[in-house]
């Protein structure tokens, strides 16, 4: 399947949402054209150069974007929130329009090596984190994630976490649920352990 490509120095997680002030004329084409037909988009990390100019290279697994809200403002710009879907592999590069075209392959969802106690587990954690943040003043998401099935919770947890981009982006090419709930439990100890070690400071 041949999709629009965004690069951007954000990942999208499937089941996440993004806020975009789209103001380059390559990209308010791009989303004119996915509105117009209402097709979605690909959002990849960038590898290789910048976010506004010139070209980037971008990393080769990301996620379909949906748009599900959209304004138009009269010179042209749009303030636009997209959903994350499916995630993808680029298989190849079309540069013969503005903005990047891509062929993708859209990756299975497996569940992995079966651990009946892992999802309960890091959902627990998650918690914990949440009410360390809520003591400390800070905006909690919202508890909709309590009732998510595991590859979903696995999504909800990676995207919440604060680490940096690039960590976000080896979670999100990890190929199955239960290896991507075990690297989110791993990141949410290590949260804990420096809460923890804070504290006692």
């Amino acid at each position: 399947m041949r999709i629009s490509l965004f690069p951007l120095q954000a990942v999208l997680f499937p089941g996440a949402t993004l806020p975009l002030h789209i103001f380059e004329p390559r990209y308010r084409e791009m989303v004119g054209r996915c509105l117009e037909h209402e097709e979605p988009f690909g959002i990849c990390l960038i590898l290789e150069g910048e976010e506004v100019g010139g070209p980037a290279i971008p990393h080769r697994i990301g996620t379909e974007a949906a748009i599900i809200a959209a304004q138009r403002y009269r010179d042209g710009r749009y303030d636009i929130v997209v959903e994350g879907r499916r995630r993808f592999e680029v298989t190849s590069l079309e540069r013969t329009r503005p903005y990047l075209r891509a062929d993708v392959r859209f990756l299975e969802e497996p569940e992995g090596e079966e651990d009946p106690g892992l999802a309960e587990a890091v959902a627990k954690l998650f918690e914990g984190v949440l009410e360390s943040v809520e003591l400390s003043g800070q905006a909690v998401i919202d508890e909709t994630w309590k009732d998510l099935d595991a590859r979903s919770l696995s999504y909800k947890v990676a995207s919440a976490l604060p680490v940096g981009e690039d960590a976000k982006q080896e979670i999100l090419e990890i190929p199955d649920t239960a290896a991507r709930l075990r690297r989110v439990a791993e990141a949410l100890m290590a949260l804990r352990r420096i809460g923890a070690a804070a504290g006692a400071g």
